[in-house]
């Protein structure tokens, strides 16, 4: 907010300066020196020095700085308006002049000589206020919210230092979500209960300067997560075979960020850290427990635990399948390790007449009618897709 003195009066001489009833006047007891208002680093500040009524070339008259120089930040027009933002807290001592303007300077014609007077003024500025910070967290429906607001003295602006110092704080404008307030100390506390973008305008002040700064506060909706896992009693996983599953998160806002935050996926498997997505050929059967976090652009996060069951890799365990009796009830089975059910079986070549293959058992039953030995592809293929192949001979004895 910027310091503005009016002109106390206007219409005079050029050799006469108003110390009596302009903006910049003796101090309380009498005194050479004309000292000016107050101004603040960094607030912009304006004040018009006075001249008095008198004879002279007035109005066409102007202001010059001599031989000393205004606070850092400010100048002076040729009208005497000083004005502009001090870069530095301290107390300049400047000397003005006031002139005629003449004819040969553009003055009117009566003004033939420079009719100059001169007075020495003081000029204080006092340390500014700055609001340090530039934004403010975001905050989540349902969920407790705090932040606090900061404020610092201003000694100079370039570059911007100054020590922090307890302010009055208040809103001066806009609004802030429902169930969220602001206390004089700056603090922003409560829990919100609505949704959208909240702009507000707030105001700190210390016993001089004030400052102002502009907020918005998202307030969005949780953030959830839910895993593709089910409880890991039976397996999801199996060595060899590629895994892709992936978590997904609902709520807050952008884009989420995944992380793995605690626990450990199975060798050859990996969470892709855009997208949620757990892929790759776990190398070892095992049950791996782990955490999964999701953020989202505003900082919100979420977390689900998760357990990953990973079987070992399917083979076909029966070795040679037993031997049948020409002409005997013959029940046989085909057994397997590992893998996922519920199983799918296949069986190439001729088995003995008499003698069936049940594909969802992997099972052999029958009265074989020929002696011999048989040779059969028997394959397994599991609930993941693995598969296992292995050449077997059933052999039928005589009886």
């Amino acid at each position: 907010m910027a310091a503005l003195a009016a002109v106390a009066a206007t219409g005079a001489s050029s050799a006469d300066f108003d110390g009596d009833n302009g903006p910049c006047h003796e101090p309380p007891g009498g005194g050479a020196v004309l000292r000016c208002p107050t101004a603040y680093v960094g607030v912009p500040y304006q004040v018009q020095v006075a001249v008095e009524e008198g004879s002279g070339c007035n109005p066409f008259i102007y202001f010059q700085v001599v031989n000393s120089a205004l606070p850092g930040g400010l100048t002076i027009s040729q009208s005497g308006l000083i004005s502009g933002t001090p870069t530095g807290a301290g107390v300049s001592d400047f000397w003005l002049w006031l002139h005629d303007l003449t004819e040969a300077q553009g003055g009117p014609s009566w003004c033939q000589r420079d009719d100059v007077s001169q007075r020495e003024f003081s000029l204080e500025v006092d340390p500014g206020l700055a609001i340090v910070d530039q934004s403010v967290k975001p905050a989540t429906v349902g969920q407790p919210y705090s932040d606090t607001l900061t404020a610092k003295k201003v000694l100079t602006l370039s570059p911007p230092a100054g020590d922090d110092v307890q302010a009055t704080w208040s809103l001066e404008s806009g609004a802030l979500p429902p169930g969220v307030s602001l206390s004089t100390s700056g603090a922003l506390t409560g829990t919100p209960a609505a949704e959208g973008s909240y702009q507000f305008v707030v105001r700190a002040q210390t016993v001089g300067p004030i400052a102002t700064q502009t907020f918005t506060l998202a307030v969005r909706q949780p953030v959830t997560v839910k895993s593709p896992f089910g409880a890991a009693k039976s397996p999801s996983g199996e060595v060899g075979i590629r895994l892709g599953k992936t978590v997904t998160a609902t709520g807050g806002t952008g884009t989420y960020t995944w992380a793995l935050t605690s626990g450990a996926l199975p060798a050859g498997v990996a969470l892709d850290t855009k997208s949620g997505a757990i892929s790759g050929a776990p190398r070892a059967a095992g049950t791996f427990t782990f955490a999964v976090t999701a953020t989202d652009a505003e900082g919100r996060a979420a977390t689900t635990s998760a357990a990953l069951k990973v079987a070992p890799k399917l083979t076909i365990a029966t070795l040679r399948p037993k031997a049948a009796r020409l002409g005997r009830a013959y029940q046989g089975r085909l057994t397997t390790a590992g893998g996922v059910q519920p199983l799918k079986w296949t069986l190439t070549g001729k088995l003995p007449p008499g003698v069936r293959f049940a594909k969802s058992l992997g099972a052999l039953s029958g009265t074989p009618r020929r002696t011999g030995s048989f040779r059969v592809l028997a394959e397994a293929r599991d609930a993941l897709g693995a598969k296992a192949q292995k050449t077997l001979v059933l052999v039928v004895k005589p009886s």
